[in-house]
C-alpha cells in the first residue's frame, strides 16, 4: 500500500501516524529487526481477546489463533 491510499482516513485510524509518537531508539531497533513487529501485533490482539479481523473470539481462543504462550 501507498500512503495516498490513506489519505482519506481519520488520524486516529491512518498507519501514516501509527509511530509518530514512538521513540526513535525503538524505531531504530525495529528497523534492524531486533524484535518482531508482527508478534507484537499478535500478542496485543490476544490480549484484547481478538482474531485476526478483529472480531472477538475470547482471550484464551485469541492466544491459540495467535500461537501466544499464556
Amino acid at each position: 500500500m501507498f500512503i495516498k491510499d490513506f489519505e482519506n482516513r481519520a488520524d486516529d485510524i491512518n498507519p501514516r501516524f501509527i509511530f509518530s509518537t514512538t521513540a526513535t531508539a525503538l524505531l531504530v531497533e525495529a528497523l534492524r529487526g531486533d524484535f518482531d513487529l508482527k508478534q507484537l501485533v499478535r500478542q496485543e490482539l490476544a490480549n484484547r481477546g481478538q482474531n485476526a479481523e478483529g472480531n472477538w473470539v475470547g482471550f484464551d481462543k485469541a492466544a491459540q489463533i495467535h500461537k501466544i504462550k499464556k
